[in-house]
């Protein structure tokens, strides 16, 4: 978990959905960014000892702490968590039973709901294998409700500097090297999401993810549907977001 400036009970309301997993053998590694919100203090407040906080004192950005995370964790898998969402108890059981049976992947994603005070639930990630053409055509592992193998991503040289891309150009790289995606059919993970949040998605936010999908499209062999998913990012970041919501609300079910 990468941790800055989150609104504290959103924060203990991320931390306590992973401390109470049903599946308890793990260490839970929560950077510290530089932010402001008392990241510490709230963590002590759980008094769990499989709680680390680490940091660097500074803040240096999200790929930078996720990548430090990465070089503090310990375990043969890697399982992310955003600090103002929450996961359902059998999260980890669940995926982590999966990719601990299935040696052939080396990401295994659930499912995610994404809820707003205003709008409908809608699940996102598309059950099965998520294949080089699928994940030019906008289907990939849900970043946040994935487990990795730890080898793997660091053979794939980690997160790159993409921002609000560098799970794509992660997928992307992992795909390349030969390794394998896999979402199974089940929902794990709950986006918290408002109405204020879609302005991130404008085409001002997106021009790292227009730019990881020309750099890695060629190189994964894409033809002209895939190369149509550029068009829609494109797209989607000039639609007003009354718009996209709407758009979304007919791609995706609802919970």
């Amino acid at each position: 978990m990468a941790e800055y400036n989150t609104e504290p009970d959103r924060l203990r309301a991320a931390i306590g959905s992973i401390l109470a997993q049903t599946e308890r053998r793990f260490e839970f590694v929560i950077v510290d960014d530089g932010s402001q919100t008392d990241v510490r203090g709230i963590a002590a407040e759980f008094d769990d000892d499989r709680v680390r906080v680490v940091g660097y004192g500074e803040n240096r950005g999200f790929v930078a702490a996720l990548n430090y995370g990465v070089e503090q964790a310990r375990g043969e898998y890697i399982a992310r968590m955003d600090t103002d969402d929450t996961v359902e108890p059998d999260y980890l059981e669940s995926v982590y039973g999966w990719i601990s049976q299935h040696p052939e992947y080396a990401v295994v994603s659930g499912q995610a709901r994404e809820t707003s005070s205003d709008g409908p639930g809608l699940v996102f990630g598309r059950p099965g294998e998520q294949t080089a053409k699928m994940a030019m055509r906008g289907f990939t592992p849900i970043h946040a409700a994935s487990i990795m193998r730890a080898s793997a991503v660091k053979a794939a040289g980690g997160y790159q500097s993409y921002k609000r891309a560098e799970d794509l150009a992660l997928w992307c790289e992992m795909l390349l090297r030969g390794y394998r995606l896999y979402v199974i059919p089940k929902v794990v993970y709950h986006y918290h999401v408002e109405k204020a949040d879609f302005a991130k998605r404008s085409l001002r936010h997106r021009g790292d993810e227009i730019r990881v999908r020309l750099r890695y499209y060629p190189k994964l062999g894409a033809g002209p549907r895939e190369y149509l998913r550029v068009g829609k990012s494109i797209l989607s970041g000039l639609l007003p977001v009354s718009a996209v919501r709407a758009i979304r609300g007919r791609l995706h079910p609802h919970g």
